[in-house]
C-alpha cells in the first residue's frame, strides 16, 4: 500500500520523469566496473550494475568519481521497484531517447533483473494452497500450475529480452475444466497486473490466485476492471448498482465517475446514486 502512494506522489509530481532525465545524463555510456575487465560485455563482466557501490556519507561522502556508479545503482533501483512507471515514461519518450533508453537497458540491466527476478520465485518460500511455482532462468521463464477439484491450469509467464521495459508476456499452457471466455479473462487479469503495477511476479500470480478463489468461492468480478480483488488496494466489489444490482469497486467507480463525468452504472447506465 505505501508503494501505491509513493507511486501516486511521483506520478503527480512528475518527479520521476525528471529523476531519469538526470540519471542518463550521469551514467557513463559504458559502465563496465574500473579494473582488469575492459572488453566487451558479457555475463562475467563486471559493471556499475552487478557491483554494489560502498558510500561513507559520514565520512568522506559521495566522491565525484563516485556519481557515475551512483546514478547506475539508482537507475537500478527505480527499474527494479518501480517498472511500470519506468515503462510508462519510456514508452512516452521521443524515439531518439527511447532508442537509446532501450538499448542502454538491454545492453547492461535487463540481463541482471531477469535473473534476480526468477532467483527470487526459485528461494521463495510463499506456499500457495493448490498452486506451484516453478522459474526456469536460462528461458527466463516462470510457469504457475494452479488445481482444484477437477480444474488445472497452467500459465507460462515470459521476460522479455529487454525487462522490465518491455511488457512481460503470459501465455497459456495446459487447461482443464475452465470456460474459454473465463480463462481470457484471468490472463488478461494476470497480464494487466505485471504490466501496470509496480509489483513482482510472486506478488502478481498471489493476487491472480485470489482472484481466482474468491470467483469459485463464488464472488463476481467487477465490471470494471474484471477482477474480484483490486490490484491496488486488495478491496472486494462492494458497491451495488440499485437497478442492474452489479458489484464494483469503490475506487474503480470514482475513477469512472470522475473521468466520464458521469454519475451512471457503467453497466446499465442508469443513474447510480
Amino acid at each position: 500500500m505505501l508503494r501505491v502512494l509513493y507511486s501516486q506522489y511521483l506520478r503527480r509530481t512528475k518527479s520521476l520523469n525528471k529523476l531519469l532525465y538526470h540519471l542518463f545524463r550521469l551514467m557513463p555510456e559504458n559502465p563496465v566496473f574500473s579494473g582488469p575487465t575492459s572488453e566487451v560485455p558479457n555475463k562475467d563482466t563486471k559493471t556499475f550494475f552487478t557491483e554494489e557501490l560502498h558510500l561513507d556519507v559520514k565520512g568522506t561522502g559521495v566522491l565525484s568519481s563516485q556519481i557515475p556508479h551512483l546514478a547506475c545503482s539508482v537507475y537500478h533501483i527505480t527499474l527494479k521497484d518501480l517498472p511500470a512507471m519506468v515503462r510508462l515514461w519510456w514508452n512516452s519518450c521521443e524515439k531518439r531517447v527511447f532508442n537509446v533508453v532501450d538499448k542502454f537497458t538491454s545492453k547492461y540491466v535487463s540481463s541482471v533483473l531477469s535473473s534476480q527476478e526468477i532467483s527470487s520465485v526459485q528461494t521463495s518460500t510463499q506456499l500457495f494452497n493448490g498452486m506451484t511455482v516453478k522459474a526456469r532462468s536460462a528461458a527466463r521463464e516462470v510457469i504457475a500450475t494452479y488445481s482444484v477439484d477437477d480444474i488445472f491450469i497452467e500459465l507460462i509467464i515470459q521476460l522479455p529480452s529487454n525487462y522490465p521495459l518491455g511488457s512481460i508476456t503470459v501465455e497459456s499452457g495446459k487447461r482443464v475444466g475452465v470456460a474459454v471466455q473465463q480463462w481470457r479473462n484471468w490472463m488478461l487479469q494476470l497480464s494487466t497486473y505485471l504490466t501496470h503495477q509496480n509489483g513482482s511476479i510472486m506478488e502478481g500470480l498471489s493476487l491472480w490466485k485470489n482472484n481466482v478463489d474468491k470467483r469459485f468461492e463464488g464472488v463476481e468480478d467487477c465490471m470494471i476492471c474484471f477482477s474480484v480483488i483490486h490490484g491496488s488496494n486488495y478491496s472486494l466489489p462492494k458497491k451495488a448498482c440499485r437497478t442492474c444490482k452489479k458489484k464494483f469497486h469503490s475506487a474503480c467507480l470514482y475513477k469512472w465517475f470522475t473521468s466520464s463525468n458521469k454519475s451512471t452504472c457503467p453497466l446499465c447506465r442508469e443513474t447510480f446514486f
